[in-house]
């Protein structure tokens, strides 16, 4: 049996094998990860959140993935960003680098992933899952305690399935997102109702 090569093994060998001598566009790049572009850019965005910045970061950090989801809500086939990130070049070495670091990471999540459930890849289904980042993506822009990391996680798993096209691991990152804003509406509830005691 010829075995899965991974989505986003794949991805880092196309960025780290690119065949123009002396680089290539950030638009050359992304265009080569077709459909999967939305992974690599919310797995992206999701780790950098999951990092321990200062506080208040997040509300900056979180807008990307606004971006992100809102482009997966209206139906785009592939990421679209603007054209001052797109055209610019960066070296042959600059990318290869950058493709090895990333695969000490790459692999192991490869080997925890198997392209399965794949309806949730076809059709229109990726635009309800858009707006189910969008609201993730508000709830992690919301100066709420307790409600950062969980939308980054969700976004890193989500953007790892659709990196993969695995159906369980993008259904992991919905719980995840689910679980994200039903605290976020708890503490939202909590805070509103304990200052409505402490005034009175």
């Amino acid at each position: 049996m010829k075995k899965r090569r991974s989505g986003a093994l794949r991805g880092l060998a196309q960025v780290g094998t690119r065949k123009k001598p002396h680089g290539s566009s950030f638009g050359d790049v992304l265009e080569s990860l077709g459909d999967r572009s939305f992974g690599w850019g919310l797995m992206l965005v999701g780790f950098m959140n999951m990092l321990p910045l200062p506080p208040g970061t997040n509300m900056v950090l979180g807008f990307p993935i606004l971006f992100i989801a809102f482009q997966m809500t209206i139906g785009r086939k592939t990421l679209w960003l603007p054209g001052f990130i797109t055209n610019r070049f960066i070296a042959r070495e600059r990318w290869r680098a950058g493709a090895l670091s990333a695969l000490p990471i790459a692999r192991p999540l490869a080997r925890l992933t198997k392209v399965r459930y794949l309806r949730l890849f076809q059709g229109k289904a990726e635009g309800p899952l858009g707006a189910l980042l969008l609201v993730t993506g508000i709830v992690l822009c919301l100066p709420i305690p307790l409600t950062g990391w969980l939308p980054a996680i969700s976004c890193f798993v989500t953007g790892l399935g659709l990196i993969e096209h695995d159906g369980a691991i993008v259904g992991l990152g919905i719980v995840i997102a689910l679980g994200a804003i039903a605290i976020a509406v708890a503490m939202a509830f909590t805070i509103y109702f304990g200052l409505g005691y402490a005034v009175q």
